[in-house]
């Protein structure tokens, strides 16, 4: 490990390694190695050991092979990464790697799932992996199980310091990223009994915000001979990026953070503006798109795009249900638009859909609920999304139901599983209050246009799913 200002990272999968430690090496080339930054990497969960262990073998060295729609490909070799820990596997080291005054930030990748939130926006409690923690803090024993449990074992370790102040960076798709993880961090150590760090944290943790995007999908098995035959190198976890990448940060930082500006990353007092649009028309876009794919048998997300119905259905809520209902626009949003569906058409990158298509359920409130409110209430009726969305009930629907060979993946199924075995499920469904939060029972003929479009659907798909 170098003796160099430092990063902590929790969470290592492809997506940090592509976007976060990409643009850090970047920012190292430019540098000479005395100003250079590293990456302590932090591995939380058992079940993702695999990749953690094959990295920390390579001294955090991996490949990443970026390519373009028309298949032109660069190999770059990451280095910005020099330490990959696992506490999931030892708690204590969260302590011995946060008590280093050489770390300055930390960073987090978390599906929105991983926020344990309710539809109040406040941290579940009573959740037993939530619940767990608090008991581990409580009592300074035990393994955490999420974030919460594993930021307040670093906070403490950083209280403990003379100068442990931090910035705490979110990385992921959630909106408001990072106000609502200071909000439910700060419900958690109020739970813990933790009120003397809360106090500490008031002055010396920032939660900024960001925007971040890069398409990382699952890489084929065939990748590490790639970088073999390539590079002439061996690697047992390059990754795979398309060649597009934005880094969007709130300008509120708690101490020393690497010039990433200098390599193309956005320092700005609004993110929100930045968010709001990648998370409604890519998310939402992608969100939309992936379970009429699915009902289709595609595999690839590039397949969608390259179905002309399909196209013409995700162009037409961009255009008539997202675009229109974004007043503050940080660029030109239809360009914004074709260059996504550009990207969303590389078929070198072969984005699958059984990766997008997961936790669904979590995300719909946050991808697709502000367009479908803001649409009615401008007294726009949006019906490409009801079109979309009653593909994603007759997906889950058929899923829950067992008439569906797909590999789908949400900790949060049971929610579905509890509509169809109501004896109105499509009823269950409108009526949910974490899904629609109110809207169907403010505009009700959304929910019954929803429900004659759901019913279509279902027949559509009959003789196929049978």
């Amino acid at each position: 490990m170098s003796d160099h200002k430092r990063l902590v990272h929790f969470g290592i999968g492809a997506f940090h390694r592509g976007h976060q430690a990409y643009y850090l090496q970047l920012l190292n080339d430019t540098l000479p190695e005395s100003e250079r930054w590293y990456y302590t990497d932090v591995n939380l969960r058992e079940e993702t050991r695999a990749i953690p262990d094959a990295l920390r073998a390579q001294n955090g060295q991996y490949h990443f092979k970026r390519i373009a729609p028309n298949g032109d490909a660069e190999y770059i070799k990451i280095s910005s990464i020099d330490r990959v820990e696992d506490a999931s596997a030892d708690p204590s080291v969260i302590g011995r790697i946060f008590n280093d005054d050489n770390v300055k930030a930390l960073t987090i990748t978390v599906t929105e799932g991983g926020y344990y939130l309710t539809d109040t926006d406040d941290v579940n409690l009573s959740h037993p992996e939530v619940a767990n923690d608090i008991t581990v803090i409580k009592q300074q024993r035990g393994q955490p199980k999420t974030l919460f449990g594993f930021l307040a074992l670093a906070l403490l370790a950083r209280q403990s310091m003379a100068n442990g102040a931090i910035t705490v960076a979110t990385c992921d798709n959630l909106r408001d990223n990072g106000h609502r993880l200071a909000k439910a961090f700060g419900q958690f150590a109020e739970a813990a009994q933790l009120s003397d760090l809360k106090q500490w944290m008031d002055v010396n943790v920032t939660f900024p915000c960001s925007m971040v995007d890069r398409i990382t999908p699952v890489p084929p098995a065939s990748l590490s001979h790639e970088i073999k035959q390539q590079r002439g190198e061996e690697d047992a976890c390059p990754i795979l990026g398309e060649d597009f990448e934005q880094w969007v940060i709130e300008h509120k930082l708690a101490n020393a953070f690497p010039a990433l500006d200098a390599v193309g990353v956005t320092f700005t007092k609004n993110v929100h503006a930045f968010e709001e649009a990648k998370i409604r028309i890519l998310n939402g876009g992608h969100f939309m798109l992936s379970y009429v794919g699915a009902l289709r048998g595609y595999q690839t997300f590039d397949q969608n795009i390259h179905d002309d119905e399909l196209n013409g259905w995700l162009k037409a809520y961009h255009q008539k249900d997202v675009i229109p209902t974004i007043d503050d626009r940080p660029f030109d949003l239809e360009a914004y638009r074709q260059i996504i569906i550009s990207r969303f058409s590389n078929g070198y990158i072969a984005d699958s859909i059984e990766r997008i298509a997961m936790d669904s359920i979590s995300k719909f409130p946050q991808f697709i609920l502000p367009t479908l409110k803001l649409s009615l209430g401008r007294g726009h009726f949006p019906i490409s999304a009801i079109i979309l969305i009653a593909h994603w009930y007759c997906f889950l629907s058929l899923k829950v139901r067992g008439r569906i060979a797909f590999n789908y993946k949400d900790p949060y199924l049971s929610t579905a599983e509890t509509w169809m075995h109501q004896q109105d499920p499509v009823g269950a469904f409108l009526h949910d209050p974490d899904i629609w939060q109110g809207l169907n029972k403010q505009y009700p003929e959304f929910g019954e246009s929803l429900k004659r479009q759901i019913a279509i659907t279902m027949g559509a798909y009959q003789e196929r799913y049978r």
